[in-house]
């Protein structure tokens, strides 16, 4: 049998060779191509330091969402700011039920750096098991202050790089 050479085929062979590779590649790297933007964008920090400290706190206190914690963190030391995060996470939990809210107010700039401090307040909602009763509870506003930086890059933006915050019993949480 004598083989075709690649000119010699008929049109609609290569026309189909031609649309099969190209439904492939559609098929394939559109998906792959959205996924590693997605990616990126998930990874990417805020547009001010306000937003990448309010961020944090969101995150950490109301929904404690590893990913979005991890978001906020700076490159540099993100395993020890983890740690930090789901800490303070740990300590809040024996005191809710139902949820935590974060509020936050009279957000300062403190230098060019990216430092930023605000009023931080957490409010806890309770539900007694036995008799269905709501109570909201929060402790007195404390300062919190956030070393933030610009990571720069595809995944870069404004991300919390230190937390200066009070020590949350005695301060946020009766212990």
């Amino acid at each position: 049998m004598i083989a075709m050479s690649p000119a010699s085929r008929p049109w609609h062979t290569r026309i189909a060779t031609a649309a099969a590779i190209a439904a492939a590649l559609a098929c394939v790297g559109v998906p792959a191509v959205r996924a590693v933007v997605r990616t990126a964008q998930a990874g990417a920090g805020e547009d001010t330091p306000v937003a990448a400290a309010n961020a944090y706190l969101r995150a950490v206190f109301e929904s404690g969402d590893s990913l979005a914690i991890s978001r906020c963190l700076c490159s540099d030391n993100r395993d020890e700011l983890f740690r930090e995060a789901r800490d303070l996470r740990r300590q809040v939990e024996p005191y809710t039920t139902f949820g935590v809210k974060v509020e936050s107010s009279d957000w300062r700039t403190s230098d060019s750096d990216g430092t930023v401090s605000a009023r931080v307040n957490l409010r806890f909602t309770q539900i007694d098991p036995a008799t269905g009763s709501v109570t909201f509870t929060g402790g007195p506003v404390h300062e919190w202050r956030f070393r933030t930086r610009d990571d720069g890059g595809i995944s870069g933006g404004w991300k919390v790089c230190d937390i200066d915050a009070p020590p949350m019993c005695d301060m946020h949480l009766r212990c």
